[in-house]
């Protein structure tokens, strides 16, 4: 899966495409249902400073906090949105997922790591103009949007390998499925940049478990595949497979891109949702 794009063009053959915003550029995912909004940021247009050089969306790095909100401001103003009502999540490599319910939440986690979602790597809603925003540097991004009988309903995931063994898109689509009476088979599911088979390289004992919890598809020797992992926890929960999209790049070997792996201290990408 080692892919650097210089394109505009999606490396997966559909259901992305790369857009340049004002200073920023930015993948949109084109497949989400209609009133839904789904983005992936790169590293590119942002004010910080090395080594979270330039669009740094993560509080929790070393980053001026000043440089962090200037950089959401950029953000949400390039998408026409209240940067005061970004919701981000406190992450910690778990299996929580928060649903996003009332109005006076909506915000929680703008100004700083501090949230009322502590700990959760997961964070879905049917409230409008609640924008929620998640950040990244080789775990895997995932967004799923679906219509429910009342409405759009969004969900962006922090899918590291803990986290995915853990659950995370298991219990994001539950959560959606049962909470919103949503249809497994309707919902698309945007699986965003992360570090490739090509580069995530981990121990023997590490890949075993992998391979139990996964299936052997998803290891290659020491490398295991994010993608695949995730694609087969979202089958097994009922999504159809036409409605799983892969942006497919490699953070580690893209460096528009954070990526922890390849460069220890840096910034953070987001994954960005809301509904209209």
């Amino acid at each position: 899966m080692c892919s650097v794009n210089n394109s505009e063009a999606d490396p997966g053959g559909g259901g992305f495409h790369r857009e340049k915003q004002g200073r920023l550029t930015l993948w949109r995912f084109d497949q989400a249902p209609s009133g839904i909004n789904v983005f992936f940021t790169t590293r590119m247009g942002g004010i910080s400073g090395a080594p979270h050089d330039s669009l740094n969306l993560g509080f929790q790095v070393g980053d001026s906090p000043e440089s962090v909100m200037e950089n959401r401001r950029l953000l949400s103003g390039t998408l026409g949105l209240d940067p005061a009502r970004l919701t981000s999540p406190r992450q910690r490599h778990t299996a929580v997922v928060a649903n996003l319910e009332q109005s006076s939440q909506v915000g929680g986690g703008s100004i700083s790591e501090e949230s009322p979602f502590d700990p959760c790597d997961g964070v879905l809603t049917d409230l409008s103009a609640a924008p929620i925003l998640l950040h990244f540097a080789d775990c895997v991004p995932v967004v799923l949007a679906a219509a429910s009988p009342d409405g759009p309903v969004v969900a962006v995931l922090h899918a590291g390998r803990q986290g995915l063994v853990r659950g995370i898109l298991k219990n994001g689509a539950q959560m959606m499925i049962d909470h919103y009476q949503v249809e497994a088979g309707s919902i698309s599911a945007a699986i965003g940049p992360h570090i490739g088979s090509c580069c995530y390289e981990v121990g023997g004992m590490i890949a075993a478990e992998f391979a139990e919890r996964f299936g052997t598809q998803a290891v290659n020797g020491a490398f295991l595949d994010l993608a695949q992992a995730s694609t087969a926890d979202l089958v097994a929960m009922g999504l159809e497979s036409r409605n799983i999209h892969h942006l497919e790049i490699c953070t580690s070997c893209d460096p528009d891109f954070y990526s922890y792996r390849r460069d220890g201290v840096t910034g953070r990408h987001g994954a960005i949702a809301w509904i209209e």
